[in-house]
């Protein structure tokens, strides 16, 4: 464990193994995952990480030994770290001193808050329940990483797999399709469902346009935020 602010000799050593390569995309945030930028790695060495604003635009600026957390994509897996900055400029922050989430921790991906109309289908039963035939109306009211929040007053149930298309989060990315596994259910005493659902694993390339949309929508969010309070 790190005592007075000094790693130990074997977490820094495991500093210097962990799985991180340039190129790998990452959730930057704060302590309670408010998201920050999505990046992807510059470089990685000597135990520490530098990281670049990954549609090219400058990273906010960062007072030095801030805290923040990351959270590193590889592929369908993901890894949490924390660590400090120890460096930064108008295109780079520079992070050391990484170390691992606890495992509570590593579950809570960065979620943006939306409204989207869409349509949920039933593609694989899982709950030996007999879900609503054909689409069904629904909104996602909240988006993650690693999954959706859906309201709908169709009938779905635990380990029905949904396939949800044409989910457009911003008009900056085209429309996303998503199949996702539902892992909760909710129902409301006004005829309303409300499903968790996890996100199957996708290419690499829609994981980044999923990441960049979230981004977006939360920068959008901030600076309406931001507007009101000027009003």
């Amino acid at each position: 464990m790190e005592e007075n602010g000094v790693l130990t000799t074997e977490e820094q050593q495991q500093n210097t193994q962990l799985p991180l390569y340039p190129g790998m995309m990452v959730e930057v945030m704060n302590r309670v995952n408010n998201l920050i930028f999505v990046g992807k790695i510059e470089q990685y060495e000597a135990g520490a990480v530098v990281i670049r604003e990954s549609s090219g635009q400058d990273v906010p600026p960062v007072l030095y030994n801030n805290e923040i957390k990351m959270r590193f994509y590889m592929g369908p897996r993901t890894m949490v770290l924390y660590g400090q900055i120890c460096g930064s400029s108008r295109e780079i922050w520079k992070v050391d001193r990484l170390h691992k989430a606890f495992d509570q921790e590593k579950r809570a991906f960065f979620r943006q808050r939306v409204s989207l109309d869409t349509q949920a289908v039933c593609i694989r039963q899982g709950g030996g329940g007999k879900p609503s035939p054909g689409a069904q109306k629904c909104q996602i009211l909240d988006v993650s990483a690693g999954g959706l929040l859906l309201q709908s007053r169709g009938e779905f149930f635990l380990g029905d797999r949904l396939s949800v298309a044409a989910v457009v989060i911003v008009p900056e990315e085209k429309p996303f399709a998503f199949t996702c596994l539902v892992q909760r259910v909710t129902k409301e005493d006004w005829g309303q469902f409300f499903y968790g659902c996890q996100l199957d694993a996708q290419p690499e390339k829609e994981q980044d346009r999923l990441l960049r949309a979230i981004f977006i929508a939360q920068r959008r969010d901030i600076q309406l935020q931001k507007e009101k309070g000027l009003q």
